[in-house]
């Protein structure tokens, strides 16, 4: 398996990949990316790529501002740390990104429709970064916000 791994210069792929990648999220999920040997998931995986080769061939500019691997906040605040108020921005830019994704890819099923209905899991917390928002004054989290 690595032998042929090493053969296909797959490593040096992914790297090559990751230069096109648009937020760190991206480079994080290409650096866990196996290949895979079950048709489906190869096959989704093709639909997937040929999809958004699609939009970006069509000068759609996809809103990924703020796009980026929150696991790092989260496990964070799973340890029962508090985010500090670059976090908690961090965090607003985030769903603000999610969103924003999401009202793109709405019209956007004909032109990429695996892509679409994955987009139609973003579950819309603007609440959530409207509060964040409210909370931070400058670069202090205000005393009146709520934990």
């Amino acid at each position: 398996y690595n032998t042929t791994l090493e053969k296909l210069h797959y490593n040096q792929l992914k790297e090559i990949d990751k230069g096109y990648c648009a937020s760190g999220l991206g480079k994080f999920i290409i650096d866990k990316l196996e290949p895979s040997t079950n048709i489906k998931v190869v096959n989704r995986r093709l639909d997937e790529t040929s999809e958004g080769r699609t939009l970006l061939d069509a000068s759609y500019n996809i809103p990924f501002d703020g796009i980026f691997n929150v696991s790092p906040l989260i496990d964070k605040m799973e340890k029962g740390a508090s985010l500090d108020p670059e976090d908690l921005s961090m965090m607003a830019n985030f769903l603000r990104g999610c969103s924003k994704l999401k009202v793109f890819m709405k019209d956007k099923e004909g032109y990429a429709p695996t892509l679409s209905l994955y987009s139609n899991n973003i579950t819309d917390l603007s609440y959530i970064e409207e509060e964040i928002n409210i909370s931070i004054v400058g670069n202090r989290i205000d005393s009146n916000a709520s934990k």
